[in-house]
């Protein structure tokens, strides 16, 4: 009876406290932002503002006309423009050793910083987006679906690199972003290689700066 007793009294205590830990771990915060974002989580959906936690497993998603920008705790950084959605399916960061960082964009434009992980490692950071999948070299990179950069009324994903280098990879062809100012455009109707790397022109960066900008 004692030992039932006892059970009972560390179940009580268990609800008091609320969950585990590691039921929900934090893994950055929102920096900066404009106009609606949330996350999306199983049990539902919450707000988001400026100094809002960010999960594992979350799903996060913008609104019309807004901007996020989500500091994770290496320091690397993501911001998303309007009606963006992003899932964040890994994050450990182990200052010796053994970190992992997994990011898909499912929509919207996107610029991303690397953190203390892509510093390390670069491999051990995942990207991907609905065209490609994105290899790491330490770097800053945007992308996304843009209007301008291929033939008009194609939809299109376009990326480009500021700093660093990247690869930019489709199930049939890839190729290495790894000057200031070079990009490459996917068609988002069908499977396709990259297209050639050259320097964007002043219309297609600004378009993508655009979609950024606070």
């Amino acid at each position: 009876m004692r030992r039932f007793a006892l059970a009972l009294g560390l179940l009580a205590l268990s609800l008091l406290i609320g969950p585990p830990v590691w039921a929900q771990e934090a893994v950055g915060h929102v920096e900066r932002q404009k106009g609606a974002a949330s996350r999306v989580v199983a049990a539902g959906a919450n707000d988001l503002a400026q100094g809002s936690q960010v999960f594992i497993g979350d799903e996060i998603r913008t609104g019309p006309d807004a901007r996020l920008l989500i500091r994770f705790d290496d320091e690397s950084a993501l911001t998303l423009g309007e009606n963006a959605r992003l899932s964040i399916d890994e994050f450990v960061y182990v200052k010796n050793g053994g970190s992992r960082q997994a990011l898909a964009i499912a929509q919207g434009v996107f610029r991303f910083a690397t953190g203390q992980i892509g510093k390390l490692r670069p491999s051990d950071i995942a990207f991907t987006t609905p065209v490609a999948a994105v290899g790491i070299r330490g770097t800053v990179f945007l992308g996304g679906e843009l209007t301008v950069g291929m033939p008009p009324g194609q939809p299109h994903y376009g990326f480009q690199v500021s700093e660093g280098a990247i690869e930019v990879i489709s199930p049939v062809g890839s190729v290495v972003l790894d000057e200031p100012g070079e990009g490459t455009f996917l068609p988002l109707t069908r499977v396709a290689a990259p297209t050639p790397v050259r320097q964007w022109t002043e219309a297609e960066a600004a378009e993508a700066e655009a979609a950024l900008a606070f």
